[in-house]
């Protein structure tokens, strides 16, 4: 299931002119803002929905491994080969490959990745044919790729090739605005229906979470092996929430007009959890309906099951 929350609704709206296209895609971000989720969301609005969604973390396999995972050999191309075996990009034949943190391939496999991209050919190693291959490329990093292809360790015109389509997920700390939306989705997610003391939210606002959404989920799965009644309260909380969050009265400006909205998008998750129907929501925060539905769209928020 894909979570479109507030701020990060853009985004996905114009990763809708992605999936129609099959042109490669490159997605940045740091660590647990979601960028798999973005290329799943790709995937299952394109053409190739039915067919692999193949994610490799590239960081995860051995430089010397990486050729021959994803390009396949043939047998005897090095000692133990004893027989052929295709690689990842034959296996997701007509799907999409999503290649999680790019730059972790070496220089040269990074020519022979740029070849089978613009070719849609790879050669196994040990074969003198090129095979045909009918693949969607993806690729993401948390690193600055940029600063990486002037300093010479990713190559340029692999860059160019992959960013065809480029999108930049903010982290949290940048839109605590949409941490309600995702308590709210999280907990229908695990199954429970619990209140969230006001202290709570405090806690989870002024965090600056710098694992993102893995690390809020982290808190949460946490919290709730803790909970002790129908309220999560601070203390079944990480401790480290209690030791990282600014004093109130440090909070610039800017940080206040974000905190506001906030507690406005806090509210209205507290509500969806008390109420069966939007009208008696409105009614009860005394707003009209058109304006509840509004800002249930702008924050991202929905009933559970709709």
């Amino acid at each position: 299931m894909e979570v479109v929350i507030g701020s990060l609704e853009k985004i996905f709206r114009d990763a809708e002119i992605a999936a129609r296209s099959s042109e490669a895609v490159l997605i940045v971000g740091e660590t647990g803002v979601g960028k798999e989720v973005l290329a799943r969301y790709i995937h299952e609005r394109s053409r190739r929905r039915a067919r692999p969604f193949l994610p490799i973390n590239c960081a995860a396999i051995p430089a010397h491994l990486l050729e021959s995972e994803l390009f396949g050999y043939e047998r005897g191309a090095f000692t133990g080969a004893t027989q052929s075996r295709k690689g990842l990009l034959e296996e997701a034949e007509g799907g999409t490959v999503f290649l999680d943190e790019i730059v972790e391939i070496p220089l040269d496999a990074q020519a022979k990745l740029l070849r089978a991209i613009e070719t849609k050919q790879i050669r196994p190693l040990g074969s003198t044919r090129y095979r045909p291959i009918d693949v969607r490329f993806i690729a993401a990093t948390n690193s600055d790729i940029k600063r990486k292809v002037e300093r010479g360790e990713f190559r340029r015109d692999l860059y160019y090739r992959l960013s065809i389509f480029v999108y930049a997920i903010p982290p949290i700390r940048e839109r605590p605005q949409d941490i309600p939306a995702f308590v709210h989705h999280l907990l229908a997610e695990a199954g429970v229906s619990v209140r969230l003391a006001p202290a709570t939210w405090e806690l989870l606002l002024c965090y600056p979470w710098p694992g993102n959404i893995r690390e809020l989920r982290n808190a949460l799965t946490y919290a709730l092996a803790r909970l002790d009644g129908e309220e999560l309260r601070p203390e079944h909380l990480p401790d480290i929430l209690l030791t990282r969050c600014p004093r109130p009265e440090i909070l610039r400006e800017t940080d206040l007009r974000k905190k506001l909205a906030c507690f406005e998008a806090q509210l209205l998750a507290d509500a969806l959890q008390r109420h069966s129907d939007l009208p008696s929501m409105a009614r009860e925060l005394g707003i009209g309906l058109r304006t509840l539905y509004r800002k249930l769209k702008r924050y991202g928020l929905t009933k559970p099951g709709s």
